[in-house]
């Protein structure tokens, strides 16, 4: 992450400094002095046992090696509709460190009743293009790349060099597209879907065929007929952020192969495992 001069600089700044925090500011400032990216100097300042103000509410339950981990980490989100636009502001607000994005679709008014990137000033946007813009906005340390592209068009190196992907799909193909190239490149994903007041998230490991298993025969989801509210794409999404989380950190190391289903009309949870 970092070169021996520049980490020779960081050592010096940090030692004057002397302090315990790190504020936005200040690390804005390191940074330009020691010419390397924000992240790198949030991470040397973790090692030090200094901690940057924006995680500070992360630490109590991650902890510094936790939080160092997440910086380190390189995720794929595919899809930008209503998991994935939660997903991306958690993820980023969480500070993982290289969020990639794929999704080649652009707003409608339709994704205005629940995706977070959406607004009635970017209709026609492009979603990946959104993404970028908001991260920025939320947290300037976090690398992004987007793809405004299928996700059969998107380098088979891509899926190899990420530490996890999270599938935030909306139909049944792609998803079965997604855990083939998953396999492939050896890389486990955070599984997602939700219809009406409904929804299921699980971690599919490589390998598995747990979607396969999930779905046999059926190539049609309930969204269309359900509709798809607000609330139960960002109680999806929650979940799959700390699915994710648990992963990266090392907070989840078994591999057992379960789904949680939710059902938030009756309030009734279920984890069925297979």
């Amino acid at each position: 992450m970092l070169t021996e001069k520049q980490k020779s600089i960081l050592e010096q700044v940090f030692a004057a400094e002397g302090a315990k925090e790190l504020t936005l500011k200040e690390a804005g400032k390191i940074a330009a002095e020691a010419k390397t990216p924000l992240k790198a100097v949030e991470w040397f300042a973790l090692q030090k046992g200094i901690l940057p103000c924006r995680y500070q509410r992360n630490i109590g339950s991650l902890g510094i090696k936790g939080q160092s981990k997440l910086l380190e980490s390189k995720v794929i989100v595919v899809g930008l509709g209503g998991l994935g636009g939660f997903l991306v502001e958690e993820l980023a607000r969480a500070g993982v460190g290289r969020i990639t994005t794929v999704d080649g679709d652009v707003f409608d008014e339709s994704n205005l009743n629940r995706q977070m990137l959406a607004d009635e000033e970017n209709l026609g946007g492009k979603k990946a293009a959104e993404a970028e813009k908001r991260i920025k906005k939320v947290n300037r340390a976090v690398e992004f790349v987007g793809f405004a592209e299928l996700l059969d068009k998107v380098a088979e190196e891509i899926w190899r060099n990420a530490d996890l992907v999270f599938d935030c799909l909306d139909n049944i193909e792609d998803r079965l597209k997604l855990e083939q190239k998953c396999s492939a490149a050896d890389v486990a994903f955070v599984h997602g879907a939700i219809a009406g007041w409904y929804g299921e998230v699980g971690v599919v490991w490589p390998g598995s065929g747990a979607l396969e298993k999930i779905y046999k025969s059926q190539r049609k989801g309930l969204e269309q007929e359900l509709g798809t509210p607000a609330f139960t794409a960002a109680t999806a999404a929650s979940l799959m952020a700390a699915e994710g989380v648990k992963i990266l950190t090392g907070k989840k190391t078994g591999r057992e192969q379960k789904v949680l289903l939710f059902d938030l009309l009756e309030n009734e949870w279920q984890s069925v495992t297979f």
